[in-house]
């Protein structure tokens, strides 16, 4: 038998069920997050994503500036003194690191807002997210 390499490396992954293993989905469950609706959203009135996060988002401190324009966001209660409390924030799986964009940004084009606590925002997004994660998924995204 002759083996030849082209230079690819191979990776076979194998799950066993047999001993109660499962492999760990993408994002959690929906069960695992507290979720806001379209529905719900529409309701506060809400004209930017900004707005739509501060209004519908409980335990969230929302924070802005003296011109009214989003400043941080940060989980209510310090958590941490060492690492920063911001709670990142994702649009279609994509990290919003310019949280001042979300103001711009109408509250209309929002499907699902998804709210993850601490441990679940550590498992699927790193420590920088001990505080939880809020996933925002845009109607764009759900006709994909």
């Amino acid at each position: 038998m002759k083996i030849r390499s082209l230079g690819l490396v191979s990776v076979v992954l194998v799950t066993s069920t047999s001993c109660g293993i499962q492999p760990r989905p993408v994002t959690p469950n929906e069960g695992r997050a507290s979720i806001i609706t379209r529905e719900q959203i529409e309701k506060t009135g809400a004209r930017t994503m900004w707005e739509a996060l501060s209004r519908s988002v409980r335990y969230v401190r929302f924070q802005e500036s003296g011109l009214g324009q989003p400043e941080r966001i940060r989980r209510r209660g310090e958590s941490s003194i060492v690492l920063s409390d911001d709670m990142p924030i994702y649009i279609d799986q994509v990290q919003v690191r310019q949280i001042q964009v979300l103001a711009s940004l109408p509250a209309r084009n929002i499907e699902t807002i998804r709210i993850l606590n601490g441990v679940d925002a550590t498992t699927y997004y790193g420590t920088n997210a001990g505080d939880g994660v809020i996933l925002i998924e845009t109607v764009e995204a759900e006709r994909r």
